[in-house]
Formats: C-alpha cells, sequence, structure tokens
C-alpha cells in the first residue's frame, strides 16, 4: 500500500489551494511563512510530481498540482464534517427524523408541532423517505416509522408501538365499484409506487379479491388519496390518514379496514454502542405518552 504524505504538509497544501498565495495560507493555518513554504515542498518531493512552477515572486498549481489539490481539499472537507458530527455535543443539534412524505404531512408535523409548544427548546428535523426507506437512508438520524403493516406486516426489532393502525382500500361514494362472492370490482386501481404488492397482501389477510381493469401509479400516498377522493379509483390507505376525508364522506371504505394491532412504529436509530441524543430520547417518551394514530 502506497504511504500518505504527513497530513500537516496536506493540510499546508490545501489552505494554499484556497488562498493562493503561501502568505495567506500561513495566516490561515497560524503558522510563518518558512514553515509552510516547507511543508509545500516537502509533498512535492513526496510525490516525485511537480505541482508548483514559479510565478513572479511566488509559486502557482500546475495542472496535475490542481488536479490533486482538489481530491486532497474535498477529502479534507469531508473529514470535517464527519468530525463535526462526530464531536458535536448532542444536545445541540436538532433531533432528526425519518418519515415518509404523506405521513409526515398527515399527522408527524401536527405531531411534532404539539411537541413544540410543550418543548420550545428542542428542535426536530424531519427527513423524507419511503415507508420503508430509512433502511437504505445513509446519513444521520435519530429515529424513523413505519405504519404500511399490509405492505409490511412484520414488526421492526426494537421499535416501540404507538398505537394501532387499520388499513383498508378507500374510494369516492359515487365510484362505480361493485362487490359480490369475494370480488371487489372497479375500473381503476390506483398504486403507490414501490407498494403495489398491497393489494395481493390484502387479499391474503381478508380472501376478498380487488380487481381492476387498469392500474395508475403516483410517487406519493397522499397523491393516491387525492386521486381517490376526487373519483380517479381505489387506493389503500391506513385509516387514521384519511379520517378526515372519510368523516366528510368524501371516501369510503367498501370492505372495511383490517386492524393491526400496535402496527404504527417509531424505531429509535442510534446503535447500542452509541450515545443517542439525549432529546431524541425526551421525543421518544412523549410520543409513547402522547402520539396515538
Amino acid at each position: 500500500m502506497e504511504s500518505l504524505p504527513p497530513l500537516t504538509s496536506l493540510l499546508a497544501f490545501e489552505a494554499f489551494y484556497r488562498t493562493g498565495s503561501v502568505t495567506e495560507a500561513a495566516d490561515r493555518l497560524g503558522r510563518t511563512h518558512g514553515a509552510v513554504s516547507k511543508q509545500l515542498h516537502s509533498l512535492q518531493d513526496h510525490t516525485g510530481t511537480v505541482l508548483f512552477t514559479k510565478q513572479g515572486s511566488g509559486i502557482e498549481l500546475t495542472s496535475e498540482g490542481r488536479t490533486f489539490a482538489r481530491i486532497v481539499a474535498r477529502a479534507l472537507d469531508e473529514m470535517r464534517t464527519g468530525w463535526s458530527e462526530l464531536a458535536a455535543d448532542s444536545a445541540n443539534r436538532p433531533v432528526r427524523i425519518l418519515a415518509s412524505a404523506t405521513f409526515a404531512r398527515s399527522w408527524l408535523i401536527p405531531v411534532i408541532a404539539r411537541f413544540n409548544a410543550e418543548y420550545p427548546h428542542i428542535d426536530v428535523s424531519i427527513r423524507l423517505v419511503g415507508p420503508n426507506g430509512s433502511l437504505d437512508y445513509e446519513g444521520r438520524a435519530d429515529l424513523t416509522f413505519s405504519y404500511n403493516r399490509v405492505f409490511s406486516p412484520g414488526h421492526w426489532h426494537g421499535a416501540v408501538s404507538l398505537g394501532d393502525v387499520e388499513m383498508g382500500p378507500v374510494l369516492s361514494p359515487d365510484y362505480p365499484h361493485t362487490h359480490a362472492d369475494g370480488v371487489l370490482s372497479v375500473q381503476t386501481r390506483i398504486d403507490r409506487n414501490g407498494n403495489e404488492s398491497d393489494w395481493e397482501n390484502w387479499s391474503r389477510l381478508t380472501g376478498v379479491t380487488v380487481q381492476a381493469r387498469k392500474e395508475q401509479v403516483f410517487d406519493h400516498s397522499y397523491l393516491t388519496f387525492q386521486a381517490a377522493r376526487n373519483g380517479m379509483g381505489i387506493a389503500m390507505a391506513a385509516r387514521f390518514l384519511v379520517s378526515g376525508m372519510i368523516e366528510t364522506g368524501e371516501l369510503i371504505a367498501p370492505l372495511g379496514f383490517v386492524r393491526f394491532e400496535g402496527g404504527l412504529l417509531v424505531r429509535p436509530l442510534w446503535r447500542q454502542e452509541q450515545r443517542p441524543n439525549p432529546d431524541a430520547l425526551v421525543l421518544l417518551d412523549w410520543l409513547k405518552a402522547n402520539a396515538k394514530p
């Protein structure tokens, strides 16, 4: 494996790249002009490549030097970002939550608003992912939610239940449909992109088949609810996310809802060896006591 040059020389090299001057790089690093100049020449000797050329009374980067400088600058920026996150006092960073757009819009944001009224000093940041997209999320987060037990019937390991969830197909009351002999027939089935298996799973759970002549796909569940509300077809929904439209009669559930006990889940995302954000623990306890679907 090729050995890397000393970090001090890379820091001097980055400072020179960002300032364009040995003098300014020295000021930036709090070092003398001679020390920075020595580090730059040491780096050039280490690489065996000409990184600088004489320009008047100073030096400038060669094309090879500029290319390597951009790489060094990006790498050091990533190191600084990673260190900042690692070393930051967790009490001073926001609680980061992962949730789907529909869940955040319809339920989570009003809940967090109530939490903020009681704990105004705790900042909460919501990052949008798919209903199960937190499994692929690579950033740092504290809590994530799941509610679609038709799509994902299992319970997450380590998750905390906030209450039951009821799932079922919904449509506009005047949308044409027939229900006989265990088959609900409609013109159009409205799917959320990626959740097409909802219908097959629903049929296994209830023994009722939903037959549609065509399917229409949207990127967000909320759009499927609105499409159903406007008479475009039938959509799968969690009752607590469409309760307002059901209460006003804009949507009906011709097959009723299937109840999943403890189906609304919130899961801590910190690993066992990590120290959790104490504000995330406050929020988690508050959710268990105050947030029901």
